[in-house]
């Protein structure tokens, strides 16, 4: 939206940036992360801030698709927690996106 300089932010506009933050402040962040490699039962370990602990294997998770058990180990949370990052891979797993479309209807409502 193009605005002229002498232009005021209207009441609507900042209930609407408010209703947003408030919607960002209530989605569950990830607080622990960890990779288990164990042979056969390879698996992403997501705990998040609303209790919910999610056990993800290797196999759905196309960002680990080529790693080796020591790329998929080196991960970090990302500073607001929305998300986890593979340094070594150039590649991460947004958790919003994650809950949204891969991992069902469970958590639909918090990742709307």
């Amino acid at each position: 939206m193009d605005r002229h300089p002498n232009d005021r932010t209207t009441d609507e506009e900042i209930d609407a940036a408010f209703e947003r933050a408030k919607k960002f402040d209530s989605f569950p962040r990830i607080v622990e992360a960890a990779y288990h490699p164990e042979p056969g039962l390879e698996l992403l370990f997501l705990r998040l801030s609303d209790g919910h602990r999610l056990f993800i294997p290797k196999e759905m998770l196309s960002e680990l698709s080529h790693a080796t058990a020591d790329q998929a180990k080196d991960l970090e949370i990302g500073r607001h927690g929305l998300h986890v990052w593979w340094k070594q891979l150039d590649d991460g797993l947004y958790l919003p996106d994650f809950l949204k479309y891969r991992w069902g209807k469970q958590f639909e409502k918090l990742a709307a």
